[in-house]
């Protein structure tokens, strides 16, 4: 699924699935009702109307459980890039017990590892090497463990400055993991397939009378189904498609460090 979230246009996804599916529908409505005349008399409505309902509430369920497991994974991860770049924030701010010289050294540090997070967003994505963000990070560690702190402030920063930079290795890699996995895994995506396939097969089966209601009921729940589709592609990788996340939070960083120099 990841090629239709990253190479596919969003447009043209949404018109296959809302407007390509419902017409595609229609055309195998009017071929089965060709073939099987006796299903528009509506002999077997009692049956199907029971089946058709069962598989919709099924369908609907599992497709909502997998919108709301997949909003969830997004809040995730946006909350996992933000504390990265808020981690590191935090570190410049409490810099200020430092003497100058050393302050500055962090500030810029601080600075450089946001800004190569931003200019290197698409190699996250992509689950390509940054190892210059890498080597950002190693080069704030060095500068911390060269502090000498001569005050109690210091003291307490050095240490709250170690937590924080062995943090900032796990929540960079929780980042890096979050841009580039699937949410849903590929049995998931089965039964949401099978079941729509399932929901638009017994649609076809009903027999209405009425050809222009038969379609438009048909249309209608092909577009619903083709709607969930695409909010479920959309949403199953947080870094790619149009609600993507970007790297807002890191950048709200370093609007903030450049303010204060």
């Amino acid at each position: 699924m990841n090629w239709i979230a990253g190479q596919v246009p969003e447009w043209l996804t949404l018109l296959v699935l809302v407007i390509g599916l419902p017409s595609f529908m229609l055309v195998l409505e009017s071929r089965v009702h060709r073939w099987v005349p006796d299903w528009r008399l509506g002999k077997y409505n009692d049956a199907t109307g029971i089946m058709l309902s069962s598989a919709a509430v099924v369908y609907s369920v599992a497709m909502g459980m997998c919108v709301v497991t997949l909003w969830e994974s997004r809040n995730e991860a946006r909350a996992a890039t933000e504390a990265e770049a808020v981690n590191l924030a935090g570190l410049a701010e409490g810099a200020r017990v430092c003497d100058p010289a050393v302050r500055q050294t962090i500030e810029t540090g601080v600075l450089t590892y946001n800004r190569d997070v931003i200019a290197m967003w698409s190699n996250r994505v992509h689950s390509e090497p940054t190892p210059k963000v890498g080597a950002d990070l190693d080069s704030l560690v060095l500068v911390v463990s060269q502090i000498t702190p001569t005050t109690e402030a210091q003291r307490a920063f050095v240490q709250e400055a170690v937590r924080r930079l062995s943090t900032a290795t796990e929540l960079r890699a929780k980042a890096i993991r979050l841009a580039h996995e699937e949410q849903l895994p590929n049995v998931l995506w089965i039964s949401v397939f099978t079941g729509s396939i399932v929901v638009l097969s017994l649609c076809v089966t009903c027999g209405i009378r009425d050809g222009l209601l038969r379609r438009v009921l048909v249309a209608g729940v092909a577009a619903t189904i083709g709607v969930n589709m695409f909010l479920a592609i959309e949403l199953n990788y947080p870094f790619e498609g149009s609600v993507r996340l970007g790297p807002d939070s890191y950048q709200e960083v370093v609007d903030q460090l450049e303010q204060r120099r």
